[in-house]
């Protein structure tokens, strides 16, 4: 008896400084903020070495964002990068940029003009924020985070305003993000055509379109095979999303599968080597 107290005694005391070590674990070199704007897109990045948002959902939205990213502390931003022209990814822009001041903000040269447009232009100007056109090639280091831009590539003629979405890698040591924006198909076979296929092979995808069956094709999908499949989209929108096919692709791939119409924020993290879940 005395023995095998003993033993759970010796048991107790070598668990203590495990505890002990897991208080003292340092922070995420990365969290990956998937926000929950509704049938929109809105990702915020934190590392160690400021805030960066990619897109700032629709106009309707434009207050619960600024007040969601008061709520996690944002104060300013390093880098506001808007995809594209669409209304669901920039409408909010020129409310966040009043808001928080931002020192570079990235656009590609296909912006299409639209009001939306207008606004974030006149925001960007009107706080001093530096205007960078940018597209394939284009890149920054934050701290741990490298941050490229794979596309747009060329003149892009004939391609959608989809298409003609800023296509963004993340890495972070060992652990890697791909961002579509809402580029689809076309763009993704553009992709695989130009760039040796070990760039896709990444941990995170956002999907491309919120989940729309004309993104995340099977060829796609089979190349990247990403541990978390995360799509951006309203409860009960008008358009379907996420479609039924791309849920089919991306079981297909065992892909877990993260939206923000049933989860809310999706909050991913990472040390450099894994990455993990936030619930």
């Amino acid at each position: 008896m005395k023995k095998r107290l003993l033993c759970l005694l010796l048991a107790v005391l070598l668990l203590l400084p495990l505890s002990s070590c897991k208080e003292d674990t340092p922070p995420p070199l990365l969290e990956m903020h998937f926000l929950d704007v509704g049938q929109g897109d809105a990702t915020l990045l934190r590392t160690l070495d400021g805030d960066i948002l990619i897109d700032a959902g629709t106009d309707d939205t434009q207050d619960r964002l600024c007040l969601h990213l008061e709520n996690l502390g944002v104060t300013s931003l390093l880098l506001a990068i808007f995809t594209h022209s669409d209304e669901d990814h920039i409408g909010g822009a020129d409310g966040v940029l009043r808001k928080f001041p931002t020192e570079t903000v990235w656009i590609s040269e296909f912006f299409e003009d639209s009001e939306c447009t207008r606004l974030l232009i006149s925001a960007a100007v009107d706080t001093g924020a530096q205007i960078q056109t940018v597209s394939a090639s284009s890149h920054r280091k934050i701290g741990d985070v490298a941050l490229s831009v794979l596309s747009p590539m060329g003149s892009m003629d004939g391609a959608s305003v989809n298409d003609k979405s800023l296509v963004l890698k993340l890495v972070c040591g060992e652990a890697s993000a791909l961002l579509m924006g809402d580029a689809e198909s076309a763009t993704e076979a553009l992709l695989l055509e130009q760039y040796d296929h070990a760039q896709f092979n990444c941990d995170v995808l956002k999907l491309g379109h919120h989940g729309a069956s004309t993104s995340s094709s099977e060829a796609f999908l089979n190349t990247v095979r990403p541990q978390y499949a995360v799509i951006s989209c309203g409860a009960a929108n008008y358009y379907g999303h996420p479609h039924g096919e791309t849920l089919a692709r991306l079981q297909s791939v065992g892909a877990t599968v993260l939206r923000t119409d049933r989860l809310g924020d999706v909050v991913l993290m990472t040390d450099g080597k894994e990455i993990w879940q936030n619930e």
